[in-house]
């Protein structure tokens, strides 16, 4: 009897539950739980994390995120006893934080926002890790169409179980992570989607997929009939050729539809999804890309990704003079310019129509928001930090930035307009009235105590044509501030 899709996806499920849980029974090694990415206390360590990778260049997959706590050569500060949790115990975290924003011309605002949760190893080489936040900003954020209680939205943030060893690592559940570089134009930390990610070593090479649920299009809130879920599907390869070389290359795919399941031909990490799909005969959005990391010497790393979401390599209809769609994130990372000064300068460019495509089901966003770490597409920006350590306590930076965002927009309309021009087809970039940003500020991040949490910016900025109205310029000056205290208490489940 032939087994439908769904019952497809669930024997999959089952089946990759069992051999983490195989593995983790079967084999002795060091701990392994995986840190999570997302909130600023976690941010701020990866930040940090960063300074030892530039300063020691190895074949370690740094590429990777969420990292393997062993992955981090920095203390992890008061969550250093992250590291070593024995198995009868479960850690107990709660976070209660308030963000406060102000700024010229606007209401002064301030959100509080309460997060809690365990993260517990039950074997060596398995992790467990859970948490919920109540977060009033999130309430009052006009998407949002979830539950409201006192004010507050509640959710489960993260909830996922890790699997790593030396080889093999796995994360099944709903996490946050990224390919590439820290701000990577695949997957931002940001966006914790349902499903898996697994990434497999063989010497230098190190194999990865990811699969996860986007948010659904409703016929309430769109122009279909039906239902249609969304899913993302990833996967790449990386090549270590020194401890000073490594080169990704990768392929996402964004795919759904009334009725629509899960491939199989997107489940195999080795196959390529473009042309799986083509043969299907489904229009699905696929992207191909590449990012490296150098260290040419230590203190220094060079970086960079590129993606394509489509690029006309022929001239022989008028469909051929479709723009380019490519995003570029490029930067380069110095540590101790000064004594414990560390310099960064990056550049981001995403040309317009990337990450959006005919059908609305395909684009690259979900809940609304990209999936990946960019402001939307249309856009470029390069930022300049200087940043002061003060041993791995907290940190003083000074930031430089500079904006140019065009009028395009992942969820604008796919209008075509290269069909109506006869003979080539161009458009400026950014395009439309372009809303230009100069940004300086001066920020404070760090641990003013060993379970207190400071996030300060305070700033300036100067908007030439705002909201894209020509000569509509000002001047805003800012202060930004995130405030958390945080418990941390070990549970014996003797």
């Amino acid at each position: 009897m032939e087994r439908s899709p769904l019952k497809i996806q669930q024997f999959l499920i089952k089946s990759i539950w069992c051999i983490i849980l195989f593995l983790a029974a079967s084999v002795s090694a060091v701990n392994a739980g995986v840190f999570p990415v997302g909130q600023p206390e976690f941010r701020y360590l990866y930040d940090l994390n960063l300074r030892y990778e530039s300063r020691t260049p190895d074949k370690t997959d740094y590429q990777l995120g969420p990292y393997p706590m062993d992955r981090f050569g920095c203390e992890l500060g008061p969550f250093e006893k992250w590291r070593k949790i024995p198995d009868n115990q479960l850690q107990l975290f709660l976070f209660a934080g308030e963000d406060f924003r102000a700024a010229n011309e606007s209401h002064n605002i301030g959100y509080e926002s309460i997060r809690g949760g365990l993260i517990g190893q039950p074997w060596k080489r398995l992790s467990v890790y859970t948490d919920f936040v109540l977060d009033q900003k999130l309430a009052e954020d006009p998407s949002y169409t979830g539950k409201k209680w006192r004010g507050f939205a509640g959710d489960i943030d993260q909830a996922f179980v890790a699997y790593a060893d030396r080889r093999l690592s796995a994360l099944v559940g709903r996490f946050g992570g990224f390919w590439g570089p820290r701000e990577s134009l695949l997957f931002g930390s940001a966006q914790k989607l349902d499903g898996l990610a697994y990434s497999f070593r063989w010497g230098r090479l190190a194999i990865s997929y990811r699969l996860g649920a986007l948010d659904g299009l409703h016929p309430d809130n769109n122009d279909g009939d039906l239902f249609e879920p969304r899913y993302i599907a990833a996967h790449r390869f990386d090549f270590h050729f020194s401890p000073r070389l490594r080169v990704g290359l990768f392929e996402t795919v964004v795919f759904g539809g009334p009725g629509r399941q899960i491939d199989l031909f997107y489940l195999n990490p080795l196959i390529f999804f473009h042309g799986s799909q083509l043969n299907a005969n489904v229009n699905d959005n696929t992207m191909v890309g590449f990012d490296f990391d150098i260290n040419p010497t230590a203190g220094i790393q060079l970086y960079g990704q590129v993606l394509v979401d489509d690029i006309q390599l022929d001239n022989q209809s008028q469909s051929d003079k479709e723009p380019d769609q490519i995003g570029i994130v490029t930067g380069g990372y110095l540590t101790d310019i000064l004594p414990q000064t560390d310099l960064e300068l990056q550049y981001q460019r995403v040309s317009n129509w990337t990450f959006n495509q005919i059908y609305p089901r395909n684009r690259y966003l979900n809940d609304g928001a990209p999936i990946g770490d960019v402001l939307g597409n249309d856009y470029d920006q390069v930022s300049l930090k200087l940043t002061r350590w003060w041993e791995q306590r907290f940190a003083v930076s000074l930031n430089l930035s500079y904006l140019r965002q065009g009028e395009g927009r992942i969820d604008a309309e796919w209008t075509q307009p290269w069909f109506d021009a006869e003979g080539d087809y161009s458009e400026p970039f950014p395009t439309g009235v372009v809303e230009k940003t100069s940004t300086v500020s001066i920020g404070l991040r760090g641990f003013l105590t060993t379970f207190t949490f400071i996030d300060f910016e305070a700033g300036v900025e100067n908007v030439k044509n705002s909201g894209h109205i020509a000569d509509n310029n000002r001047s805003l000056p800012f202060v930004r501030a995130y405030l958390s205290g945080f418990l941390l208490s070990g549970f014996g489940l003797d």
